[in-house]
Order: C-alpha cells, then sequence, then structure tokens
C-alpha cells in the first residue's frame, strides 16, 4: 500500500474539512428552511395576502418543530379569505396543552365570531384571557363578540381594560363614546370622545359624535367649536341640524333663521331642520307658520314622537281639535315605543344569553320602521343562539321585503383589529 506524500496529505485533510463544512451547512440550509417558509407565509399574511401564504405552508407542516405554527397561518388564512369552516381541521389538529394551544383557542374564537356565533366566540376568548390577561387583540373581539349578542356592558368592560392598557387606542375610545352616547351616559362619553380626538385629532365624525353629545350636557359653546372643525368632512345636513340647536341656545333669533332657512334650501327634505324651523315659528306664537313645516318633517320621518306632539299643540291653537287629538294620540303611541325600546335594551343587557328579548326588541325596532336596529337584534338573537327560528325568520322577512341592512347598528363602529 501507497503512503501519501506529506502534501498530499496535508490535501485531502483539507478536503475532507471543507467536504465537511459543505455537509454541515447543507444540513443547516435544509434544517432552516421550514423556519423560513413559515416566516414567509406570515410576511404575506400581515401583508394581506392569504391565498399567496397559503403556498408556503406544506413545509412547515411536515417539520415537528413548526407544524403548530404552521396550522395556526393555514387557520389564520382560511379566516381572513372568509372560509371560517376550513379553519377548523387545523385548529383541531394543535395540541391543546402544546404550547401554541392558546393561540389555537384565540382563531378558534376568531372562526367562531367569522361564522356568527358571537356567544360562543366570547366564552372562548375568556379562556384565553385567563391565561393572557393584558391580550389587548382578545379584549377587542371579545368586545366586539359582547356587542355582538347585545351585551353592551361586558363590550364596555373589555374596552375599558384596552384603553387601560393602551391608552394611546383611538379607535377603541371612539367605540367607548359611541357605546355610552346610545346608553344616555354623555359624560363618559364626552371623556371618550376627547381622548380618541386627542390621540388622532383628524377624526371629523368623531368630532359631530361629540359635538352631540356636548349639546346633551349643556355646553353649546364647545359644540360649535367641534361643528366648525368639521366642517366639510361630515354630512352636512347632521351638521347644520346640530349647530341650530346651539344657536337656538344662545337665543339669537336672526342667526337662526338664517342657518334654517338656508339649511332648508339645500335640505329641505331634512326632519331634523324641518321640526326646527316649526320649533322657531312656535316660539315665536306664529303657530300657522309651523304647521307646513311640521307636515314635512313628518311626511320625511314619521317616526319621531316629539313632532307629532308639536303639531298637536300647533293644530289645538289652531282650532283644529280632532286633528290635534289624532297627532296627540300618535305621539302617545310614538312615545311607549320608543321607552319600550330603551327599557328592553336595558333587559338584554342583564340577559345576555335570552335570544327571546333580542328578538322582541327588532320587533319593536320595525313598529318604529328602524330596519337597521331590527336586523342588529335579530342578528344578536342569533349571536345567542345560532338555532333561533324567530330570528332567522326576522331576517328572510326582511330580505323578501328588499330591506337591505347594515351590518351593524346605527352609529356603531367596533374596531376590530388587523392580524
Amino acid at each position: 500500500m501507497r503512503l501519501l506524500e506529506p502534501a498530499q496529505w496535508r490535501n485531502a485533510v483539507v478536503s475532507l474539512a471543507v467536504l465537511g463544512l459543505i455537509g454541515t451547512g447543507v444540513a443547516f440550509w435544509l434544517g432552516g428552511r421550514p423556519e423560513q417558509h413559515l416566516s414567509e407565509a406570515r410576511r404575506l399574511l400581515d401583508d394581506g395576502e392569504p391565498a399567496e401564504a397559503l403556498s408556503w405552508l406544506d413545509l412547515p407542516e411536515s417539520s415537528a418543530r413548526t407544524r403548530d405554527r404552521a396550522l395556526l397561518l393555514r387557520a389564520r388564512a382560511a379566516v381572513e379569505e372568509g372560509r371560517p369552516a376550513d379553519a377548523v381541521a387545523p385548529l383541531n389538529n394543535i395540541e391543546p396543552a402544546g404550547p401554541w394551544g392558546v393561540e389555537a383557542n384565540y382563531w378558534k374564537a376568531r372562526v367562531l365570531f367569522a361564522a356568527r356565533n358571537a356567544q360562543l366566540a366570547a366564552a372562548w376568548l375568556h379562556r384565553v384571557l385567563e391565561q393572557r390577561p393584558n391580550d389587548t387583540e382578545s379584549l377587542r373581539w371579545l368586545a366586539a363578540a359582547s356587542y355582538e349578542i347585545g351585551d353592551w356592558s361586558s363590550a364596555v368592560d373589555a374596552l375599558t381594560q384596552v384603553t387601560r392598557l393602551d391608552p394611546n387606542d383611538a379607535r377603541a375610545w371612539r367605540t367607548l363614546g359611541l357605546l355610552y352616547k346610545e346608553e344616555n351616559r354623555f359624560e363618559n362619553a364626552r371623556f371618550a370622545y376627547e381622548a380618541s380626538l386627542q390621540h388622532v385629532p383628524g377624526q371629523p365624525k368623531v368630532r359631530l359624535e361629540l359635538a352631540e353629545v356636548l349639546i346633551h350636557l349643556v355646553r353649546f359653546s364647545d359644540a360649535e367649536r367641534e361643528l366648525e372643525l368639521c366642517r366639510g368632512s361630515v354630512p352636512e345636513a347632521e351638521r347644520l341640524n346640530l349647530l341650530a340647536q346651539c344657536v337656538r341656545a344662545r337665543d339669537d333669533s336672526a342667526a337662526l333663521h338664517e342657518l334654517l332657512d338656508s339649511g332648508l334650501k339645500s335640505y329641505p327634505d331634512h326632519s331634523g331642520l324641518l321640526g326646527q324651523r316649526a320649533a322657531l315659528a312656535v316660539s315665536e306664537g306664529r303657530f300657522d307658520e309651523a304647521l307646513p313645516f311640521l307636515d314635512r318633517a313628518i311626511t320625511a320621518n314619521p317616526f319621531v314622537p316629539q313632532h307629532h306632539y308639536q303639531r298637536a299643540l300647533a293644530l289645538f291653537r289652531a282650532g283644529r281639535e280632532a286633528e290635534g287629538q289624532r297627532d296627540l294620540a300618535r305621539f302617545q303611541v310614538l312615545h311607549k315605543l320608543t321607552s319600550t325600546l330603551s327599557d328592553q335594551t336595558r333587559i338584554a343587557n342583564e340577559r345576555p344569553n335570552d335570544p327571546q328579548i333580542r328578538c322582541q326588541l327588532a320587533d319593536v325596532a320595525l313598529e318604529l320602521d328602524d330596519i337597521n336596529q331590527a336586523a342588529y337584534w335579530y342578528r344578536a338573537a342569533l349571536g345567542c343562539d345560532p338555532q333561533c327560528e324567530t330570528a332567522r325568520a326576522g331576517l328572510l322577512a326582511l330580505g323578501a321585503r328588499g330591506e337591505r341592512p347594515a351590518e351593524s347598528a346605527p352609529g356603531s363602529i367596533l374596531a376590530f383589529p388587523g392580524r
């Protein structure tokens, strides 16, 4: 056997070392590929491209080290593509007691929310929050789920916790403002709206909503300031209607005449402006002048109790007793319905698992011709019980009438986090 020369030996040793390094590098590269694919899938999801993200998940799912994380991303992609049913199998294949079990529970809640089972979604989110109590994203979705079933107090509690953990979250503050305003908790609403604007000043709709709250709080100068700041960026008829209330409060009759007459030239069928113009005529003792404005206001919106009451008074003053009694009776019916709606909303909030009280609220809203609110309460009933036939029939009846209600109650903008 021929021995290698010293130079040849050194070359052989170097070659073996190089081959070893190459082998190690290849092994390292192959081992790192699942992580790289996982990272790319996550990036695509963050960029709003769930379909593209799916093509990067097969390799990570084949590796034990990355499998559960890949299944979570697959479930997330299904939810974000509007296919919540396709997220069920990946989530069920994640070890519940493993390191990714809590995150899987979070996405189970998201799947249930997407499937409009808000009550079960809330239950899963509570489980997540037991282990991640400071998870602001879960708290936001808990607020959304709670609102969907008409459990406003739980929505407020969740959002209040969000603002404690993240005081700069303008969306959470704004949503709190809306909820407080709908519950007539105007001082709380003012604080929440002002906090939202402090962090993001460029929110004209928030300024409009804040102005409405300030009027309820008899802070008319502050309301006028907000209305001036949102001029040109909100529905002008609504802005003028609120501004007229501020002008009336400072007892400037000439300015109020000019504002209302100018507003009605541009928006001749706005019920609020018409009602205020009629009220101005009544305050000046011109009852005959008020009647045509009230007639137009009631034609524009027959469900405002105060307009029927004002017209009844004007008709009585004009000696038209029978017509006045008719309007007074209509006012009493509408006033009772609005009071019932308020009372039953409070009861629904106290009974977050009761679908029937929500169906009753929808029926009252329909009597007030408030299609959006009726649809909201029917959906809230289904959020409590997806098998509630009364709610299903109610929504089908709205569809048969050709109604296209908004996806949520009027004024609601519960801010869902992007993920």
